[in-house]
């Protein structure tokens, strides 16, 4: 997740249902538009993007103090209809029941992706490798996920929730190393 941060890496605030929240975007392009209005309309605050932990912003949406904002993309392949706004939607993720990775520890997980178009590459990989066309992609929704990881009595989950491939590279290439982001023009 990202949101617009200041200088001292707090948050912006932006009224949401009348109401001052942070807004963490699941998708880095929105998440760049949404800096750039922020740079367009003062450009003196010196504000940036920051990274933030899926659960820590789902914990602060949880507690009133921000919202969500899931991908567009994403939500269309969770069966959402054009033209509804993002904010305010439920966060999907993305699985193929029939496929598990083996922890280094020997349990078995089902990788969740944020990404649906990495979910989609992994499951046509797999459906390669496998020959195995039976392969689908169901949507779920992180509430969803949250209420059965607190119901389970395991100490592990059974659930690796993967980070969209873009999100990563972006973290590796600009995170702590004092570059802007728009210095490079990335799609």
């Amino acid at each position: 997740m990202f949101t617009v941060a200041n200088e001292d890496e707090k948050p912006l605030q932006y009224q949401v249902n009348g109401q001052p929240m942070a807004i963490f975007y699941a998708d880095l392009l929105a998440a760049k538009s949404a800096l750039d209005a922020a740079v367009n309309q003062n450009p003196d605050l010196n504000c940036d993007l920051i990274p933030v932990g899926l659960g820590a912003a789902y914990l602060l949406s949880c507690q009133g103090k921000a919202s969500l904002v899931p991908g567009v993309t994403e939500l269309t392949a969770a069966g959402m209809p054009e033209g509804l706004p993002a904010i305010g939607q439920e966060l999907p993720l993305f699985a193929c029941m029939q496929m598990t990775r083996e922890t280094e520890d020997g349990h078995n997980v089902l990788p969740l992706f944020m990404s649906f178009d990495d979910c989609a590459e992994t499951v046509k990989q797999a459906r390669e490798v496998n020959n195995d066309p039976g392969l689908e992609i169901v949507p779920l929704a992180l509430p969803s996920i949250v209420e059965h990881l607190s119901s389970t009595a395991d100490d592990l989950p059974p659930f690796e929730f993967i980070s969209p491939t873009r999100s990563t590279d972006h973290i590796s290439k600009y995170v702590g190393k004092g570059v802007y982001y728009r210095v490079v023009d990335e799609e």
